[in-house]
């Protein structure tokens, strides 16, 4: 009886897919994006309904601990790991996050709150930054690409919104995109990373094409490529 138990599990081998020493924390960091972003969007909607200050207080810790804290633990050990882009990404979001839900838990708490210009320079410098992640991330995948580039756009959006000029609905639907790209992403790069294999395309960079010397079979001639190209293209 026991050799015909040892032959079944002989036969039946499970596994939890491949082994690795390292953490997938960039899908970590793009998941703590997605409860951050989805959380505030709801909130900006006024899809919680009547909120008092409890609730606002409430919105803004699940901000400043999902979008800023887990980002920025990510976004170190992306770097510990020697993946820069996605590393600095992380890090310098999850800082964005960390300010802007601090002045949001300040307002909640103070009758006066911080003057909604106090947000714009850091809000424009992220926008600056997103805008030039697009271009890196271009060379990456079509989702990382388009998750900065309605960044990019939703912190435009804000800003204008802090000067009085839109409300706040259309920075609730950006971060409600964000979110949902960020889960994308999130997940794609989880699910391949366990499987080995391309089971949540997430599409190929829209800007790697254009460092093929106009070449489409992805074959590069990295003989005529600057420094900065090949700095570029060996990013992790």
């Amino acid at each position: 009886m026991s050799h015909i138990i040892q032959g079944i599990a002989s036969t039946n081998h499970f596994s939890a897919g491949p082994k690795s020493k390292h953490i997938d924390a960039l899908s970590i960091g793009l998941f703590g994006l997605t409860v951050g972003a989805i959380t505030l969007g709801l909130h900006q909607l006024r899809l919680f309904g009547p909120e008092d200050q409890f609730d606002v207080q409430a919105v803004w810790l699940m901000a400043l601990l999902f979008g800023g804290i887990v980002q920025i633990i990510a976004g170190f050990v992306e770097v510990r790991y020697d993946q820069q882009l996605g590393g600095t990404a992380l890090t310098m979001y999850g800082f964005l996050w960390v300010g802007v839900s601090v002045l949001g838990l300040l307002q909640t708490v103070s009758a006066k709150g911080p003057h909604p210009y106090v947000e714009i320079p850091l809000l424009a410098s992220f926008a600056c930054f997103s805008a030039v992640m697009v271009y890196l991330t271009g060379h990456k995948t079509f989702a990382l690409c388009l998750l900065h580039v309605v960044i990019t756009a939703t912190l435009s959006v804000v800003i204008l919104s802090k000067l009085g000029i839109l409300s706040e609905m259309l920075p609730g639907i950006g971060h409600i995109v964000i979110g949902g790209l960020a889960f994308v992403c999130a997940m794609g790069t989880l699910v391949n990373e366990f499987t080995t294999e391309n089971k949540i395309p997430l599409g190929r960079g829209p800007l790697a094409h254009r460092l093929a010397n106009g070449k489409t079979n992805g074959e590069f001639e990295r003989s005529r490529f600057t420094r900065i190209e090949e700095s570029v293209l060996n990013l992790p």
